[in-house]
């Protein structure tokens, strides 16, 4: 019986990428360099002899030209080790060891500047170094969980979609998240249901709404969940009121339809809305068109 093989987890580093780092970490030592050479030459006057040609010009090119080459190379450097990872999706690498990396090849050109060593700009080389490499494991660690729990959400899904049963379900829960997107609020719903076998359980969903079109406790819902794992659903909501057919909590007691009053109080709590300013006019008038629209139509169903 053929298995699926597991796929190897951890980033890896094209040829093409190794190379482009090697030489963008000869340019950031480069740029530690031409910097500290231009700070030996501005603040150091014994540095500096007439044959160097020290001016105030060629100093001032040294540093800038140092600083800004060293920011080129941190992009680069950054841009170069991520590679193409989707920005949704944590690094292998991490940004802070990338600047550590950067900043120990800096220092290891630096000692060189003005054509002397400086032993003192070696020191802290050596703990930078060690500490890019922890950050680095620490990237690597993160994300080979991102990878591995991304295959287990993916196969969730998959075996929803192929062996999941749908079944009616109830919103019995909302609550806002703080969010909102193009100005409707987020809202974390709570749908209930009912599993082939009787069983009661629930599922959340997270979407948004506009003020004047927010579901209620209550509403109807559609849910698909794993009968092997009924904690794998995916619910949505449906239009209309919940059936009568899903036990969820106490049962309500019998009423006669009154569409003419729902729709009453639909109007109601639009003028509501828009009196306390959640719609302006032209969302008031568009949501008042369409409830009398249903409102219409049901009374029309109803005389026949």
């Amino acid at each position: 019986m053929a298995t699926d093989q597991p796929t190897v987890l951890g980033p890896r580093l094209s040829s093409g990428r190794i190379v482009g780092l090697v030489v963008v970490s000869a340019f950031t030592a480069t740029a530690g360099w031409l910097t500290a050479t231009g700070f030996v030459r501005a603040f150091a006057a014994h540095a500096c002899g007439p044959e160097q040609g020290c001016g105030a010009l060629g100093t001032t090119l040294y540093l800038a030209g140092g600083i800004l080459l060293w920011l080129l190379c941190l992009v680069a450097t950054a841009t170069t080790a991520h590679g193409d990872a989707p920005t949704t999706e944590p690094s292998a690498t991490s940004d802070r060891g990338v600047l550590l990396a950067c900043l120990a090849l800096g220092l290891l050109g630096a000692a060189l500047a003005n054509g002397s060593l400086h032993p003192w700009l070696l020191v802290p080389v050596l703990p930078l170094a060690l500490l890019t490499v922890v950050l680095d494991r620490w990237g690597a660690r993160r994300w080979r969980t991102f990878q591995r729990d991304s295959r287990i959400r993916a196969g969730r899904e998959d075996r929803l979609e192929r062996h999941g049963i749908t079944v009616p379900g109830r919103i019995t829960g909302l609550g806002h998240t703080g969010s909102t997107y193009n100005d409707c609020p987020e809202l974390r719903i709570t749908v209930a249901f009912t599993t082939a076998d009787g069983e009661q359980h629930a599922t959340t969903v997270i979407e948004s709404f506009p003020a004047y079109d927010a579901p209620r406790r209550g509403d109807a819902a559609e849910v698909r969940y794993d009968p092997a794992d009924p904690g794998n659903a995916r619910a949505s909501l449906v239009a209309g009121p919940a059936p009568d057919a899903v036990p969820v909590g106490p049962a309500a007691p019998d009423a006669p339809p009154t569409p003419g009053l729902d729709l009453i109080a639909a109007l109601e709590r639009l003028a509501a809305l828009h009196r306390d300013g959640s719609l302006d006019t032209a969302e008031f008038t568009a949501a008042k068109a369409r409830l009398l629209g249903t409102g219409l139509s049901a009374g029309a169903s109803g005389g026949r």
